[in-house]
């Protein structure tokens, strides 16, 4: 179904070893695919034609080096790519365990859109500086104009994008009581969930200012993401499990991998769901929701490699027909695509 057809290297370094560590945004008006990888302190975004097929063109957002001796470097956690409706181009999302940065994604090389620290956004600055966890960002969605940017504590922050150059800061969300693991949200449904490091699922209200419903999954959750009503939650035990956010029922589990699933990637044209794990692989299913028919999960693909860990793998179009995947301290991006196998032609016997 899918093949390997090519490597796409880094401007520099090697990916780094976090969940998640591969964003992508697809325009399908522009035919355009974004793509974001943390690697060490800096932030690869690169772009493509999807039509014309052309090259990866590669920006870096390089984080600043401490000025002083005293000062910390600034440790990047995680990357997003999100498209507010009040924009025409998507942004870039770093957060890091000081701050919250805003870039546009065609000047990554320009200062941030916004930022924000973590010790200011913060509703208990002193739970994010003191205890046992040290402060970090996980988790970056967007509805419609609400980016949102989880944290150590289980506050969600809530930056508002207000035009092209123009954001501001909302209310965080404070309903989780631990660390958020991953937030998720349906452009479609316009369907937003959290997720947090105690198996709790919040599905938010529409536009996400208050709770709908909880549900609690009793895994250790590592990455979530929502397609057709349905939330795919990903566990640290290699675990896939599907929740409904109608009704909050368990539909299904699938023991797919054998180490943390780092990333949980969704086609929402074909209905494709794409998991990938440390254990170096990577697995494509089909969700079937639409009744009359049974609710199933169709295996349709797997690649593994024993040798790789992987930190994020997605898809680069809302077909499900291409996928990129990014493996700890490899430096390129490997790319896969369903291509089309043409039938040989029955060969005329010479008379």
């Amino acid at each position: 179904m899918f093949e390997k057809v090519k490597e796409v290297q880094l401007p520099q370094g090697t990916v780094s070893p976090w969940p998640s560590n591969l964003a992508v945004c697809w325009l399908d008006t522009r035919n355009i695919t974004y793509v974001a990888v943390i690697q060490s302190n800096n932030i690869h975004v690169g772009n493509w034609d999807n039509k014309a097929e052309t090259e990866v063109s590669w920006d870096t957002i390089v984080t600043s080096e401490p000025s002083t001796p005293n000062e910390k470097v600034i440790d990047v956690t995680s990357v997003g790519l999100v498209h507010p409706n009040a924009r025409n181009f998507p942004v870039v999302i770093v957060g890091s365990a000081r701050c919250i940065n805003v870039y546009d994604v065609k000047k990554i090389s320009q200062k941030p859109l916004f930022s924000i620290t973590l010790a200011s956004a913060l509703h208990d600055p002193k739970t994010a500086i003191g205890g046992d966890v040290a402060p970090y960002c996980k988790g970056i969605s967007c509805n419609d104009n609400a980016i949102l940017v989880g944290t150590h504590t289980g506050e969600i922050v809530v930056i508002m994008c207000n035009g092209d150059s123009n954001f501001t800061t909302r209310k965080n969300l404070k309903e989780h009581r631990s660390a958020i693991a991953d937030i998720a949200t349906c452009r479609y449904d316009e369907v937003t969930v959290s997720a947090d490091s105690n198996g709790e699922l919040i599905i938010w209200q529409k536009p996400v200012k208050g709770v709908n419903s909880r549900v609690l999954t009793k895994h250790p959750i590592n990455v979530i993401n929502v397609l057709r009503k349905q939330v795919i939650v990903g566990t640290l035990r290699g675990l896939v499990q599907y929740y409904s956010v109608i009704t909050g029922d368990l539909m299904c589990e699938v023991h797919a991998h054998a180490r943390p699933v780092n990333s949980v990637s969704v086609a929402p044209e074909s209905a494709y769901v794409l998991t990938a794990s440390e254990d170096g692989t990577f697995v494509v299913s089909k969700l079937h929701t639409r009744k009359p028919h049974a609710y199933q999960v169709e295996y349709r693909y797997s690649d593994a490699d024993a040798y790789s860990m992987i930190m994020g793998a997605q898809f680069t179009n809302g077909r499900g027909s291409a996928i990129a995947v990014a493996a700890y301290d490899n430096n390129c991006l490997t790319m896969f695509k369903i291509v089309k196998k043409s039938s040989a032609a029955p060969s005329s016997s010479a008379t």
